[in-house]
């Protein structure tokens, strides 16, 4: 198997040459196709088959290459196998494929030291070498497997099959990263080798019943049986586990990651069921039962560490996913998608010269075939009842919703690129590659004609009323139509081609272009806002859409991904998970579901909202500190940005209380009687108060130096504020000091037992003090780094502390230590009790949030935050926890009833409609599993 496979274009020959014969003088051993075979399916053949057998593919960059359709082909089949890319300028340009433009440039321009360059090139090929050959040498056993229509004679067995999975494990989210097929080689490996110890099993009981001498010796062979077959399933649980983790790194969003997880759910369930039904069937076999005690030890021990790491890999991917079902069986790319306007039924436009029409569930309904080229739009009318489709081949077609065909309209000596229906389904507009526009009758007959584009025509969009029509074009200008075709306006040109238009319901003109840029527009062709992505900004984007309402926006990019919007401009989020670039975008009617044509051959459906989780966006600065008010209604969101703001549960801001200056808000918390919202305003040492209905009150509680925290007791009578000046001061609601309690050095956490008999503060001075509400010091209790955060527990029985040194330690209220909390890989932020007392939830610097029974044992991890958790917070019904961050962010949580059952029906609720139609041998993945309400 060679090094690298060199993609170049042949103008480029004489450095591939240079690079080639440098190469080679370092026994480098390089692929490189230097005759240009004629394309025949040989000659591809042979290409493909030397891009899989390679570790690394090194892509030639320049003017040439970039806009060679063999060369992207090329890199399409490298990403598929998840091939290294290795990306070499030889002459800078624009246009790069977005995979190779998200990896550093190894640049051998003229202006560059070759050797330097040759130097870099060799470090790069050298980084992960026996992960990337393994990775090789798998695809290449997987596809040998594959085009042998997958006899099991050439999967892997033994010590090969145990080598990989370790391989696996170990090199979960490295680069290369697994495929698909080559996950499904060694699960194949695995279940066939579980047959055979299956096999060994009926063998070695065969006889069993014959004799006690032989049940003894049967039961010896029978118990290494069960001890191989329970590892085998062990290792295949942490190959699951590290595939789960893996895809929800990659793309958080989609379903792979949550199927992953279920798998691993799955297997874990198994293990626990593996030592009753082996105990089972042993028993009934022998009847002998003094051999239970030494099938006893045969039981599955799963390690406490893999039991969390499913219930972690579930969760997250549970939590994050949003692709909810995905529409595969095309064979080219997917050019365009359509809901019916009744949400019935979808349909989708292809390069394989097909237009495919699929049910809300995702099942395919019938496959449209009549034009002899590409497909490249398709709309529904109003009534949902007709379908047109546009194509290459110059035709406009017209489809019943069963699938006949009811007429084709006048071929043009053009392409058309993109039909559209207008919102009384009289007109149907279609745009070709000759910039012109042509209005037509549902009967076929041509209406209007409308010139004036220099370029091709790549979007329309009728306004609701039918007024206007907007077209964008090649040539870099969106121009507004009466429906009479009488030009209205030529909008401001763009600095790039324009791909889309799209109309909002209150008639908002979205435009977006090449550039990267949403433009937004007025009716009358005035200017109003621009939507440009943070990153990458240059990514061009081919559609927009607005959501049936007009509040958000959606953009399809041809980095892979689809971006929501705000209409002010602010990202919500960001889609990944196709292969190729996202074609088109649309919103289903009721607005809950976005689909997405890319160039990967697929449609994927977004679920727009979250079940089980809401993000709270709209800080400008890392978030602090979190709350939930006492009737659990509002949260509140303390922030770097020097922001208060309050949201209700639904994720929506309700206000934002007054900025007084550009100090950082520390802390913020509600009385418990809810009349009065305290913040601490951390520069400037002070703690300021409002009502609830967000008046500032003219009361200040002051230190001398910066202020770490604020608390209440439970009567609301008491203000505890602690800071770096050593101390914890005590105030009435007016203001007034009350009392002073002091540590050795700064103060960050205070906290009132719920009977309010007893006050906690935490320090860097790495203790905890307890203190009665005289003031008087009860007990000191130890910790081995400063402690930030303290918290009893709601029979104020019990607390806990947590700080620097990555633990949270639990104690009584007697000072006695009754236990740690162990699992987080740096300091922690927060600690806190559920309402109910049976559960914990840790905050930490390491980017999760964890919860805890109270017996110390760990539910779950929550990932996905992007920076340090810095606050957390529970509803006062426990079902909802709140985590704010650094990146920003509070999260919303819902943590009702976690366990592994459960999790797993939400898995497999969310899962359904993609399993009934994609199940690809995965149709038991939720077989006997118990599910939830449907979402």
């Amino acid at each position: 198997m060679a090094e690298a496979f060199i993609s170049y274009s042949r103008k480029d020959k004489e450095f591939v040459k240079r690079l080639y014969e440098a190469l080679k003088q370092q026994k480098r051993d390089i692929w490189v196709d230097w005759e240009g075979i004629p394309s025949t399916a040989d000659w591809r053949k042979e290409i493909y088959e030397g891009i899989e057998s390679t570790d690394n593919f090194i892509f030639i960059i320049s003017p040439n290459s970039v806009v060679s359709k063999v060369c992207r082909e090329e890199i399409e089949h490298a990403r598929k196998h998840n091939k290294r890319l290795v990306p070499i300028v030889w002459q800078y340009t624009e246009g790069v494929h977005p995979e190779l433009a998200k990896i550093n440039y190894i640049f051998f321009e003229e202006s560059n030291d070759f050797e330097e360059a040759l130097q870099s090139l060799l470090k790069a090929l050298d980084t992960d070498l026996a992960h990337v050959k393994q990775h090789t040498r798998l695809i290449m056993r997987a596809l040998e497997w594959d085009q042998k229509k997958r006899n099991n004679s050439y999967l892997l067995e033994g010590s090969e099959l145990e080598e990989v999975e370790q391989w696996f494990t170990k090199g979960a989210g490295k680069e290369p990263l697994i495929t698909p097929l080559q996950q499904e080689y060694i699960g194949e490996s695995r279940k066939a080798q579980r047959v055979r110890h299956r096999t060994r099993f009926i063998a070695l009981t065969s006889g069993l019943v014959i004799s006690t001498g032989l049940a003894i010796v049967a039961a010896i062979g029978w118990k290494e049986a069960i001890n191989q077959r329970i590892e085998a399933q062990k290792s295949e649980l942490r190959a699951l586990i590290s595939a789960s983790d893996a895809r929800f790194t990659s793309n958080r969003n989609t379903i792979d990651a949550l199927i992953e997880g279920l798998k691993a759910g799955k297997k874990l369930k198994e293990l626990d069921k593996v030592q009753v039904n082996i105990l089972d069937a042993f028993i009934e076999g022998l009847k002998a039962g003094k051999k239970l005690k030494e099938l006893d030890k045969a039981k599955a021990d799963i390690p406490i560490k893999e039991q969390q790491e499913v219930m972690k890999v579930l969760g997250q991917a549970v939590y994050w996913v949003r692709e909810r079902d995905r529409l595969q069986g095309h064979s080219n790319y997917i050019q365009s998608v359509s809901f019916s306007p009744d949400g019935e039924a979808i349909a989708t436009a292809s390069g394989d010269n097909t237009v495919k029409l699929w049910d809300k569930q995702g099942r395919l309904l019938n496959t449209l075939k009549g034009h002899p080229d590409q497909v490249l739009s398709v709309s529904f009318s109003p009534d949902s009842q007709i379908l047109a489709s546009a194509s290459y081949d110059g035709t406009v077609k017209l489809w019943k919703k069963d699938g006949n065909e009811l007429k084709t309209f006048k071929k043009l000596n053009t392409a058309i690129r993109v039909v559209s229906f207008s919102h009384d389904g009289k007109i149907l507009a279609s745009g070709d590659e000759d910039g012109i526009v042509r209005l037509w009758n549902v009967q076929g007959q041509e209406l209007n004609m409308l010139k004036g584009h220099t370029g091709t025509i790549y979007s329309l969009s009728f306004s609701h009323d039918d007024q206007i029509l907007a077209s964008a074009s090649y040539d870099r200008t969106v121009k507004l139509w009466n429906k009479d075709g009488k030009q209205l306006k030529t909008l401001e040109k763009q600095d790039s081609t324009v791909t889309s238009v799209s109309f909002s319901s209150d008639d908002t003109l979205a435009s977006a272009s090449l550039s990267g840029t949403v433009k937004l527009w007025n009716p009358d062709g005035k200017f109003l806002s621009s939507l440009k992505r943070s990153e990458p900004q240059s990514s061009p984007i081919y559609s927009v859409s607005f959501s049936p309402d007009g509040h958000t926006l959606a953009t399809a990019n041809n980095d892979n991904s689809v971006t929501l919007w705000q209409r002010n401009g602010q990202e919500l989020t960001t889609f990944t998970g196709h292969s190729g670039g996202v074609n088109q975008v649309t919103f289903s009617p009721d607005g809950r579901t976005l689909a997405s044509a890319s160039q990967d051959k697929t449609v994927k459906l977004w679920q727009i909202d979250r079940p089980w989780q809401t993000i709270l966006s709209g800080h400008q600065a890392g978030v602090n500190r979190v709350n939930f008010s006492p009737d659990g209604k509002e949260i509140a969101t303390a922030s770097d940005d020097g922001t208060v703001k309050l949201w209700n549960q639904q994720g929506k801001q309700i206000k934002s209380l007054k900025k007084i200056s550009n100090s950082k808000i520390w802390d913020v918390n509600f009385s418990p009687d809810g009349q009065i919202i305290a913040a601490v305003s951390s520069n400037e040492g002070v703690v300021r108060l409002w009502n609830r209905q967000g008046q500032l009150l003219n009361i200040l509680l002051k230190h001398s130096d910066r202020i770490q925290s604020v608390s209440f007791s439970p009567d609301s009578k008491i203000i505890a504020t602690s800071s770096d000046d050593k101390t914890v001061k005590l105030w009435n609601q007016q203001g007034q000091l009350l009392k002073t309690l002091n540590h050795n050095a700064a103060v960050y956490s205070v906290s009132f037992s719920r009977d309010g008999k007893i006050i906690a503060t935490s320090s860097e001075d790495k203790t905890v003090k307890l203190w009665n509400q005289q003031g008087q010091l009860l007990r000191t209790l130890n910790h081995n780094a400063a402690v930030y955060s303290v918290s009893f527990s709601p029979d104020s029985q019990a607390l806990a502390s947590a700080g620097a040194d990555d633990r949270v330690k639990l104690w009584q209220i007697d000072g006695r230590a009754i236990g740690s909390l162990d699992g987080h890989l740096a300091a922690i932020w927060q600690v806190t009790f559920s309402p109910d007392g049976q559960m914990i939830a840790t905050a930490s610097d390491d980017k999760t949030v964890k919860l805890w029974h109270k017996d110390g044992t760990l539910i779950i991890t929550l990932t996905g935050h992007g920076g340090e958790v810095n606050g957390i917070s529970f509803s006062p019904d426990g079902k909802t926890l709140v985590s704010g961050s650094k990146d920003g962010t509070a999260i919303l949580w819902n943590v009702e009833n976690l366990t592994l059952d459960n999790l797993m029906g939400r898995g497999c609720d969310w899962l359904h409609d993609y399993l009934a139609n994609n199940s690809q041998g995965q149709s038991d993945l939720c077989d006997g599993v118990k599910t939830q309400a449907k979402y």
